[in-house]
């Protein structure tokens, strides 16, 4: 019958990827806490410029900022390090296959769902009612694009191992006018303070800076970073003290966030109530 080894001989935990070095719960705790730490402070930074230019240089506006969003962000590390177990699907012969699968499904549904999503909008007045088609369009768009993906990268694979190199140029060239043209005609179709707002502009950018920041800091070589493990819970901890701080001395800073940087909005809502 197999015994158990004791908890001293039990080797220590791994962080998920392949590179087969043993980190313990405590320093992966601490590199989440660090990296998610770091990513809020730059993620946080175009928010910080707007916000500080509407109060003229006021002060504690990125401490604030980034104290608001070191909780999501940790959540994100957290699941992003955890999601590398799904794409180890993409390793193997095929995984250039699939990833351009993914791609091109990816950016064709990106290109369908937006041009619904305009055209519902311009003609149905009943919001459940337009949820519900899109929902539902959305389903079956998504799944005759799974077939069509998938046949459209293995040809793709074909003509590289055949050495048609000119002809898969010319279907990239194809592609990316298809995409550029569609995301070009969207453009012109819905009205102009839609497109450019700045309200639509800053949450834009703040969502692309938090998803690129969290990707960043999610990597498996932030895992086994002690250093950052040592001093990055500390200086969380300072800096969200010193937002928190700053959010509740300054309710002016509150209704700036709700103006300038509205994706912070409900964070710092949570954090000072």
């Amino acid at each position: 019958m197999p015994t158990i080894p004791p908890r001293s001989s039990r080797p220590p935990a791994y962080d998920g990827d392949d590179q087969g070095e043993a980190i313990s719960p405590l320093t992966a705790f601490g590199t989440a806490v660090g990296a998610a730490f770091v990513a809020s402070v730059l993620a946080s930074g175009p928010a910080a410029l707007r916000v500080s230019e509407a109060l003229d240089g006021g002060g504690g506006v990125w401490p604030a900022l980034a104290a608001a969003e070191l909780p999501a962000m940790l959540i994100a590390v957290y699941v992003l390090r955890r999601a590398r177990e799904g794409l180890r699907a993409f390793r193997g012969p095929d995984a250039n296959e699939r990833a351009l699968a993914l791609a091109i499904g990816g950016t064709l549904l990106l290109i369908v769902l937006t041009a619904m999503g305009a055209v519902l909008r311009a003609t149905t007045h009943h919001h459940a009612l337009a949820g519900a088609t899109f929902a539902a369009m959305a389903l079956s768009v998504a799944t005759v694009l799974v077939p069509v993906s998938a046949r459209t990268a293995a040809i793709a694979r074909g003509w590289l191992e055949r050495g048609a190199r000119v002809r898969l140029a010319l279907f990239g060239v194809l592609l990316l006018a298809f995409v550029g043209g569609a995301a070009w005609r969207l453009a012109r179709a819905l009205p102009a303070n839609e497109v450019l707002s700045p309200t639509g502009s800053a949450v834009v950018v703040d969502l692309v800076a938090f998803a690129v920041a969290a990707i960043l800091a999610s990597r498996p070589e932030v895992a086994g970073r002690r250093l950052l493990a040592l001093f990055g819970p500390p200086a969380a901890a300072v800096v969200f003290a010193l937002g928190v701080s700053s959010l509740i001395r300054s309710p002016s800073l509150d209704e700036a966030i709700a103006d300038y940087a509205p994706v912070f909005a409900p964070a710092v809502r949570v954090v000072i109530h």
